[in-house]
């Protein structure tokens, strides 16, 4: 254990871990609806302190395929800034952080260079699908982090996500932002890999599914 593993941190999600359910997954084990895969949790098991809702100054789009959501494109930001895309926040350790991360990208925990990270730069940790971490301005002193691909999403063709997938990212927006579904399906849909293999009335009915 790191002696800052109880320090909090923001932790600022943009895909499938908007939804709280499948985001404390990472944390207590199990497996999420709609994964096809067992997480293993966190060495510390609590529930996020808060949860508030985000946004992003940078864009997603889709690549790549998850054989755990049954194929389809993933989420990932880009790592330049431009575009406007919703996400959540969740108030919880450097330690759980650490886990989160290596959760997924399928390795093991180590301490991440938070304090070291410079705002609006990408720092590649190593080749996992989430190994690039990305900072944004503290709030209320504490810092704000997530997490993206090591290389730069736009070298990759947009790919569509599955239905379970977009499913799960926007039931947990709707879980956290005021905002009328139809706004939030608005702000998906210009996210590349979208558009491709859904329609905006097709992604609307996800949220009652």
């Amino acid at each position: 254990m790191s002696p800052n593993d109880d320090e909090p941190i923001w932790y600022v999600a943009y895909g499938s871990n908007c939804r709280r359910e499948r985001f404390e997954a990472y944390l207590t084990g199990g497996r999420a609806d709609g994964a096809t895969r067992q997480e293993n949790g966190a060495r510390d098991p609590r529930p996020p302190a808060r949860s508030e809702p985000f946004w992003f100054p940078h864009g997603v789009r889709f690549v790549g395929n998850s054989a755990k959501w049954g194929g389809g494109g993933v989420a990932f930001l880009d790592h330049e800034p431009g575009g406007r895309a919703p996400g959540r926040r969740y108030l919880i350790t450097r330690g759980q952080f650490d886990d989160v991360a290596a959760q997924e990208s399928r390795r093991a925990a180590t301490p991440m260079p938070v304090d070291q990270l410079v705002a609006g730069s990408v720092t590649a940790l190593g080749d996992g699908f989430y190994d690039g971490l990305l900072a944004f301005p503290p709030i209320d002193g504490i810092p704000v982090v997530t997490f993206t691909s090591p290389r730069p999403p736009t070298s990759r063709p947009p790919n569509p996500p599955s239905a379970p997938y977009l499913g799960t990212i926007l039931r947990g927006l709707l879980e956290v932002h005021d905002e009328p579904v139809e706004s939030l399906v608005a702000a998906l849909m210009a996210a590349p890999g979208i558009a491709a293999g859904w329609t905006t009335a097709e992604v609307v009915a996800l949220a009652s599914k």
